[in-house]
């Protein structure tokens, strides 16, 4: 048995093969290990042991009698530093990887190690100089010095790191990760200045210019947002994003024309995503809403967004109508709506409500209905379905219903005036005087 540990030891102390990376165990002679005592392999067996069953204590109680014994291998301290880590004795765990790295410099596996607890304790400026030295076998950690430049607020060299590591290793999608947080937290002068280099050391890559676009509209400065936009459609003139900016622009300025010009392109565009296309479209919407001589416009700019079917704007078309007392396409819209998505309780509303309107009793009924399936105890549906049935002679069904609906009804006293209107309505045609003539009373008392 004994023989087996002085070999285990020899193993672990003795130098690895040249294609290894090198290790902290490497110092010690092979042809010194008969000197290793029995004391010193109690000790460090123990430590084994108690650290692979996670007695971290007990494993640097045994380590610390190897120390006493050897106190200049590196791998002692190595192994008690990651104990004292194991514990959270950060402070610990740092001092031992410290005099590792002292009696064996540029050691990778411990550098490792001491970087692990500097970036848990926060402990940035330490740990940027040693992800510098790890660099040095792995490029790829220049990304950890990238990462620590942006929670220090260095964005101006985190971006430096970064265009070192794509000219050497090419793009990346996580150092684009980097990039984009490195612009979105730096401030509005820090980026302007950031991004103005990005477009000079890559004048193709689009989005840098909207990145610089979307900074001037944030700070008001839309000259300068012109400006960039135009820079880019000199760079490629079929830059259709690029319009997503200069249609506002445009519109601001009040050069419709223009606006919609810009608006015609986005619509048009395979490139811009239908979420964008909305949003476009409803700033016009709203726009055209303050200035209704522009009607025309919204109606073609409506025909051009008809073809996009991923995105479904016809809720905002129907509510513009709706306020614009245009109950026909009003109707239309939400009729569209409902198809898209039966579910949708403002739809439902005022689909209902417009049927209503257009004496459509047949489908405020049938709607009135299905949507009380989905809501049944949304009174608004009650007294749609009651409404439809007066309208179809169906009166005892529709007294029903809006009895059932009144106890649905809160602190909304409009409703419950219509309610009872209709009510009253319904018990004349029933031919019942005294029930009538109770719901009128209770109207009468609600709007004293």
């Amino acid at each position: 048995m004994k023989a087996f540990r002085i070999l285990l030891i020899a193993l672990l102390f003795s130098p690895l093969a040249e294609a290894q990376e090198p290790s902290p165990l490497q110092d010690v002679n092979v042809d010194s290990l008969e000197d290793v005592t029995d004391a010193f392999q109690e000790s460090f067996f123990e430590a084994l042991k108690q650290k692979g069953i996670e007695n971290y204590d007990r494993a640097i109680a045994a380590l610390d009698k190897c120390i006493a014994l050897r106190p200049k291998e590196a791998i002692l301290y190595f192994e008690k530093g990651k104990n004292e880590a194991a514990l959270g004795n950060v402070q610990e765990a740092e001092n031992n990887y410290l005099k590792a790295l002292q009696l064996k410099p540029n050691q990778r596996d411990i550098m490792e190690s001491l970087y692990e607890v500097y970036y848990a304790r926060q402990d940035f400026d330490k740990a940027i100089d040693l992800v510098k030295d790890l660099a040095k076998f792995d490029i790829r950690y220049k990304e950890d010095l990238a990462r620590i430049y942006v929670r220090k607020g260095a964005f101006e060299k985190a971006l430096s790191v970064l265009d070192d590591l794509d000219e050497n290793l090419g793009k990346d999608a996580y150092r684009n990760q980097i990039r984009e947080q490195a612009l979105a937290l730096s401030g509005g002068d820090v980026k302007e200045r950031l991004l103005l280099k990005e477009i000079d050391a890559d004048p193709e890559n689009e989005q840098n210019y909207l990145n610089l676009i979307y900074v001037y509209s944030e700070q008001g400065n839309t000259d300068k947002a012109y400006a960039i936009a135009q820079r880019l459609l000199k760079v490629n003139p079929k830059a259709d994003v690029v319009h997503l900016a200069l249609y506002k622009f445009h519109l601001e300025n009040g050069d419709v024309q223009q606006a919609f010009n810009s608006l015609e392109k986005v619509m048009k565009s395979n490139r811009v995503e239908p979420k964008a296309k909305h949003s476009v479209l409803n700033d016009f919407l709203i726009y055209v809403d303050r200035n209704p001589e522009y009607q025309p416009e919204l109606e073609q700019a409506i025909a051009l967004f008809s073809s996009e079917e991923q995105t479904d704007v016809n809720e905002e078309l129907g509510a513009y109508y709706l306020k614009n007392k245009d109950s026909a396409k009003a109707l239309s819209y939400y009729e569209a709506a409902y198809k898209k998505d039966a579910s949708d309780i403002n739809v439902l509303r005022n689909l209902i409500m417009l049927q209503l309107q257009a004496s459509q009793f047949d489908k405020a009924a049938a709607l009135s209905e299905e949507a009380l399936m989905l809501y049944p105890a949304q009174a608004l549906f009650y007294l749609g379905y009651g409404v439809a049935q007066n309208g179809l002679g169906n009166t005892k069904e529709a007294a029903d219903y809006l009895e059932m609906g009144l106890d649905y009804i809160i602190d909304n006293a409009k409703m419950q005036a219509d309610f009872y209107s209709e009510l009253a309505r319904a018990y004349d045609k029933l031919g019942n005087a005294a029930k009538a003539a109770e719901y009128r009373k209770r109207l009468t008392n609600l709007t004293q």
